[in-house]
């Protein structure tokens, strides 16, 4: 067997589920690829807060990777670059760009570190068309460059899993929400919370809903918007964090889900349970477009919220055996993309 390293670069060890289950996928499934070529992968997974030539020299990486998330940003691109002026290969793993502002409006700093950045990998898959877009409007958009989907699509239920979505005489619908501390579209929670209190207290009547949350300060937020729903006998709240298994029953449980949080919509998508996105974010429209739902994404500035929250209830709620056909349909395609991209990298350690 052949030793190989690679770095990969997110926000990770923070306890937030949907950084840290796509660093698992990463280190599973490229370490299964990698084994099959005779290669015996470490793999060193951090958040480069103070990531210097000297950490990059003593980690001595064969391959850095910038892992799943919004990382288009300074902190995270800099270990990349560093990594192309000491000549080790770099890989772009379906990150994504994200802002609140209504088109990309890129810094100038950030724009050329954008741009080198993407330059110099030898291999570059991003989320959606709007990171798409945001890569255009500073210059660094390449003939090769996979638009592949979110890398959190490749997370998988367990093959023994038979739980039925829906069970049950009154339908389960998942509910997330937390909190951004107000760095959302239209810089207003708390209009968007009291909106959603509003469509959940009529969906009640059809509906269980259970919230949950998917990193530990969204705990509260939930809490409260159970409050302001009211509905007590049809209204459960999880007071932790759930564990990626209990994740994967909420998703197989539920008729549907309505998230605000990016990978709790990706993660729902991923287990066949369709979703409504509350976009907090403009990363929350790039993932929706790029799996054709881009109609089930509302952002929250949007002033007819709540009119369109049950608009979006109804469509699904309509015929949600369609919503989850079309899913599978396009979680199938990120796939294939998601393996193109996997398989040019294990090209990358395979001839290093």
């Amino acid at each position: 067997m052949i030793n190989r390293r690679v770095l990969y670069i997110g926000w990770v060890g923070f306890g937030n589920h949907g950084d840290d289950i796509c660093r698992d996928v990463f280190m599973q499934r490229f370490g299964a690829a990698v084994r099959q070529c005779g290669i015996d992968l470490d793999v060193i997974a951090l958040y480069p807060s103070r990531f210097d030539e000297f950490t990059l020299a003593r980690i001595n990486p064969d391959l850095v990777v910038l892992g799943a998330g919004s990382l288009f940003e300074l902190v995270y691109l800099r270990p990349l670059s560093l990594a192309q002026q000491a000549g080790i290969p770099t890989a772009i793993w379906g990150s994504g760009y994200d802002s609140t502002a209504e088109e990309p409006e890129i810094p100038h700093d950030l724009a050329y570190a954008i741009r080198q950045v993407v330059a110099e990998s030898q291999v570059v898959g991003v989320r959606g068309p709007y990171t798409v877009r945001a890569l255009e409007s500073v210059g660094a958009v390449r003939e090769d460059l996979l638009v592949t989907g979110d890398p959190g699509l490749l997370w998988s239920p367990d093959p023994l899993d038979t739980l039925e979505p829906g069970s049950g005489s009154v339908p389960q619908l998942a509910v997330n929400w937390g909190t951004a501390y107000n760095n959302v579209l239209g810089k207003n929670e708390q209009r968007v919370a009291a909106a959603l209190a509003e469509v959940l207290r009529d969906a009640a009547a059809n509906f269980r809903l259970l919230l949950y949350p998917m990193w530990h300060r969204d705990i509260e937020p939930c809490l409260a918007l159970a409050n302001s729903i009211g509905w007590p006998d049809r209204v459960r709240v999880m007071t932790e964090v759930p564990s990626p298994q209990e994740l994967q029953k909420i998703y197989r449980l539920s008729l549907f889900s309505i998230n605000m949080k990016l990978h709790a919509s990706i993660f729902s998508a991923a287990l066949g349970c369709p979703f409504i996105s509350l976009a907090y974010r403009w990363k929350c429209m790039d993932f929706a477009e790029s799996v054709a739902c881009g109609d089930l994404a509302i952002p929250f500035g949007d002033p007819h919220l709540a009119e369109r929250l049950r608009a979006a209830i109804d469509r699904i709620t309509a015929d949600p055996a369609e919503h989850r056909d079309h899913l599978t349909e396009q979680i199938s395609a990120a796939r294939l993309r998601l393996a193109e991209l996997e398989q040019r990298m294990v090209e990358i350690l395979s001839t290093t």
